[in-house]
Parts: C-alpha cells; sequence; structure tokens
C-alpha cells in the first residue's frame, strides 16, 4: 500500500490549532490560565524540532563490500622480564628505577647474599615493586623489564567475531590520537585463554605508540566487488521505503554482509535505481 509523506500536512494542522489557541487564551487573558499558555509556547517551541529532521532521499550504490570484525587491540611488548625469586631474601641494592632504558647485563638489584641480577635484555624498567632493605617473597616480581621494540597488537574478540577470523587476514587499526593514520596489519594468530578469544595481530607502530596502549581494530574477514548497498540506517524491520512520485511504499529486502554503514542487499524487490527514503539524524 502506498502511503503519502504526511509530516508537512501535520505540522499546518497542529500550527492553526496553536494559532486558535493562542487566540482564545488571549481573549481570555492567558495571565490567568498560566498552564495553556506554557502548553501553547511548548508545542510552538516542538513544531521546529519536527520539521528540522526531514528524510534524506538517495539511490542504494553498486560497489565492493567490505566485511569486518572489529574488537579493542592492545599494544603488547614482545618480550617482558619478570624478576622473582625462589625463597625469600633481603633486598640490598636497587640499581633502577621505574623508568630506566638499560642495555642488555645492567644490575638491576642485588640480595642480602651479594648476588647480583642482570637485564636478560635491553629495555625499559616498567615496574619496581620494593624498596632497598625491604623483605622480597617467592613469586611477586621485584622488577619488571619491557623490550619495548618491535611490539605486536593483541585483540579480545567475542565467539561469533573469532569464528570468522582466520591467519593471514588483513587488519587495520586507529588510534585515538592518531585518527588520521589508517595502519595496516595481518593477524598471525588466534587463540582462546581463560574463556576468552584473542587475536595477534602485526603492525609496524610510529615511533610515539606505546606498550599498553589501545586501538580500535578492523579486521577484514570478507570482500566482494559488484554489491547492491543500501544505508543501513534505511533498514527497518527487513524492508526499505521506496519513493516514486512523491509516494513511498515498503520493498522488503534480504540483507547481507554490514560494514558498520552500509548493508549488502542480497534478494528481494530492489533495483539501483529506485530511490530509498533514508530517516534524518
Amino acid at each position: 500500500m502506498n502511503t503519502v509523506i504526511f509530516f508537512p500536512v501535520v505540522r499546518t494542522v497542529m500550527m492553526t490549532w496553536v494559532i486558535s489557541l493562542s487566540t482564545s487564551a488571549g481573549e481570555s487573558n492567558d495571565m490567568n490560565h498560566p498552564p495553556r499558555l506554557a502548553f501553547i509556547l511548548l508545542l510552538a517551541a516542538l513544531f521546529p524540532a519536527w520539521s528540522c529532521s526531514p528524510s534524506q532521499k538517495v539511490h542504494p550504490k553498486v560497489g565492493p563490500m567490505v566485511e569486518a570484525v572489529y574488537g579493542i587491540g592492545t599494544v603488547t611488548a614482545r618480550h617482558t622480564y619478570d624478576l622473582k625469586i625462589g625463597v625469600t631474601d633481603t633486598l640490598m641494592k636497587l640499581y633502577v628505577q621505574e623508568g630506566d632504558a638499560v642495555p642488555k647485563g645492567h644490575p638491576l638489584v642485588a640480595f642480602s647474599d651479594g648476588r647480583v641480577t642482570r637485564a636478560p635484555f635491553a629495555g625499559v624498567v616498567t615496574a619496581v615493586n620494593y624498596k632497598e632493605g625491604e623483605t622480597v617473597f617467592p613469586q611477586i616480581p621485584v622488577v619488571t623489564l619491557t623490550d619495548p621494540k618491535d611490539p605486536y597488537v593483541v585483540v579480545s574478540l567475542e565467539q561469533s567475531g573469532a569464528l570468522r577470523v582466520k591467519g593471514g587476514q588483513p587488519a587495520f587499526l586507529s588510534f585515538e590520537d592518531l585518527r588520521e593514520q589508517n595502519l595496516p596489519g595481518q593477524v598471525t594468530s588466534i587463540y582462546p585463554k581463560d574463556g576468552q578469544f584473542f587475536v595477534n595481530i602485526e603492525v609496524s607502530l610510529p615511533a610515539e605508540v606505546l606498550v599498553g596502549m589501545t586501538a580500535d581494530v578492523a579486521i577484514q574477514v570478507a570482500k566482494r566487488d559488484n554489491v547492491l548497498q543500501v544505508p543501513l540506517v534505511a533498514v527497518r524491520q527487513g524492508a526499505v521505503k521506496v519513493v516514486t512520485n512523491g509516494l513511498s511504499k515498503t520493498v522488503p529486502v534480504k540483507i547481507g554482509a554490514v560494514d558498520g554503514t552500509w548493508a549488502e542487499v542480497l534478494g528481494g524487490g530492489l533495483g539501483a535505481d529506485d530511490l530509498l527514503l533514508v530517516p534524518g539524524k
């Protein structure tokens, strides 16, 4: 069934009603009827809001459709060393502090028996959990050393997304303060851990990106060419509205892949030349 787009008509009728109410209120002294006056003013204020978000008319588009799985990734160091001891001891000397960049073999701490522990690789001291003279307990790291070179990104995914991710798929990363840079990467592995699903992504990162920072990650899981697409916001309950000669009608569509903004049309009565009615913002 065709339906006429009726918002301008409703607005006109309602404005006429407001003017009528306003005239009646003026004749009966509105100052004595504050609720009525407030109601009139509220309606008058709402009319611009009703009319400032008109629907837009757009055509479907035909082009490539890229489907992606999205997640939040954390920049992760490839090498991390936690200095732990096997038996309780006393920390006699601390040679580093947090933030220190040390070369391989640099002394880290000395214990009461004179034993000195050194850095197994060049890196940055990211944690110091004891002070000189304190008792050190087993399994609690004394010092943490991190290699900031050549980090990778770890992404946590929902099960539905993890099922579609495979090694070798391309990925794209963006950081909140580096939005102008869309960094390409590649999935190297996917694995479960503690009831969650993780993906490792190899990517070349700018020097200003540090271990522990997070990024928005899109993993491309499918790509097809010459796909009929409609704006996702135009789809309502498996159908879109098509405008012909000023009238709109509902056309059912079968939706496939979605890239976040556009939706693939797999079937239905929609053509590339149709004019869609898209709700305004």
